[in-house]
């Protein structure tokens, strides 16, 4: 019974993919700019306080003077090797949802969910420094387990993302100081509701290219803004 529920949903969810394409195309994206913006423009601007708000790093106090684009980019920045290759790992192993709800959607809760999280953030952390794709990544993770409460996976990869879940709960609330547990819940909370949205409301797949597009070319201006915008003398 369950492998038939498994069939049919693949048949919803998953259009036939070209013989050759890469099944992961907006995952492998993400990842490779992301890895990039660490090593070209973190290492030219350097990984102390400064460097990072260079780069795109999140800071309320700049957001509110107008630097909204921080919200954005601050996705692709990361404090350390040991930070991105943690994160990267994990969107890494999350290249199936792509699979899963198609290249648009993945998108969608990618960049909502990173904003959302940011977004969330700043009046948490008002004075705090922040970066890193965790609220993205746990926007993916998020959508992941609202397909196993769905019915797309059997009963214990829901049991193991449940506790997956549950881990990383503890290490959030273990390390409050020093871990963005806000952009953690609002990237997760944002990856269940689009992902819902999705299975249950808006199939229409021109509504979720248009989506991408916009989020990408979100995307990709905070990173040209960031680029071109010199922190103000007094931050």
């Amino acid at each position: 019974m369950m492998r038939r529920r498994r069939n049919v949903w693949r048949v919803r969810f998953l259009p036939p993919t070209p013989y050759g394409s890469d099944p992961a195309p907006a995952g492998w994206t993400f990842l490779i700019v992301t890895v990039l913006w660490y090593f070209v423009v973190e290492t030219a601007t350097g990984r102390t306080t400064f460097g990072l708000l260079r780069a795109g790093a999140l800071y309320p106090p700049l957001v509110e003077s107008g630097q909204w684009f921080r919200l954005l980019s601050t996705m692709f920045v990361h404090v350390s090797l040991w930070h991105i290759l943690v994160n990267m790992i994990s969107l890494w192993t999350l290249f199936v949802l792509e699979q899963a709800v198609t290249t648009p959607v993945f998108i969608v809760i990618y960049v909502l969910s990173g904003a959302v999280g940011s977004l969330l953030t700043l009046p948490i952390s008002p004075d705090q420094v922040s970066a890193g794709a965790s609220g993205a990544i746990f926007g993916l993770f998020g959508a992941m387990l609202m397909l196993a409460f769905l019915g797309l996976f059997p009963p214990y990869v829901r049991n193991q993302l449940l506790m997956v879940l549950a881990v990383n709960v503890v290490i959030d609330v273990m390390n409050l100081g020093s871990i963005g547990w806000m952009a953690h819940l609002g990237g997760l909370v944002t990856g269940m509701g689009v992902t819902y949205v999705f299975a249950k409301s808006v199939r229409n797949p021109r509504v979720w290219t248009v989506l991408a597009w916009i989020c990408s070319l979100a995307c990709g201006f905070s990173l040209v803004w960031d680029l071109a915008t010199p922190l103000p003398l007094s931050w």
